[in-house]
């Protein structure tokens, strides 16, 4: 089980290497092919601002380090004692997750500002805001040991409480609604035909 469950883990950080690899080349190509076919067909400049350069660089840069680093992991390698050691697995949660995240956005950012325009690189703030997310539901066991009251879950007595003033409050509202007596409903279905007797005891009673 162990040797095919390697040998899975294997396969697929293969075929998303492969992948990877044909994703960076074919949007690094398209990008500036496209923005040299728009600016001829139209007003737009065949060179971005200066701030979209700044972030093309630091993002497809972050991109090919992280490609990298996924290919440093990910690829299996021989140990000394001639066994092969499988690498990390490169569809696991946590920083591997994030690494991917990162090469998506670049990817949308890259070819979106190229095709629609540069206010497309505002989508690379979430990011940095999904990493801190991640980066808070990390630490929060942490922060709810020294700020029990904030980041704490709720307390058991609490729960009860709750539940008791639910029941409590269920049972009050059950009382407001008893059922109608036989003798009540007798009379009330005489009262409604119009019985002469039902009305004269209703006289007798008001005086």
């Amino acid at each position: 089980m162990a040797n095919a469950s390697s040998k899975r883990i294997a396969s697929a950080n293969e075929t998303a290497l492969k992948n990877l690899e044909l994703g960076l080349l074919v949007v690094n190509v398209l990008s500036p092919l496209s923005r040299l076919i728009l600016s001829l067909i139209t007003s737009r400049s065949f060179v971005p601002r200066k701030l979209v350069i700044f972030l093309h660089i630091v993002f497809v840069g972050s991109s090919i380090v992280t490609w990298r680093w996924f290919k440093t992991i990910g690829t299996p390698s021989r140990g000394g004692s001639g066994g092969v050691r499988v690498g990390e697995d490169l569809g696991g949660k946590g920083v591997v997750e994030l690494g991917w995240d990162l090469i998506y956005m670049t990817w949308i950012c890259t070819l979106g500002s190229a095709i629609l325009g540069d206010w497309v690189w505002w989508l690379s703030l979430l990011i940095p805001a999904f990493a801190s997310y991640k980066l808070f539901s990390t630490i929060r066991p942490l922060l709810a040991m020294f700020l029990p009251g904030l980041f704490g879950p709720k307390s058991p007595q609490t729960q009860a409480q709750t539940q008791a003033q639910a029941q409590q409050q269920a049972q009050g509202n059950a009382g407001d609604d008893k059922p109608e007596s036989k003798r009540q409903a007798k009379l009330k279905a005489r009262m409604e035909r119009g019985d002469k007797r039902v009305q004269q005891v209703q006289v007798k009673q008001s005086r």
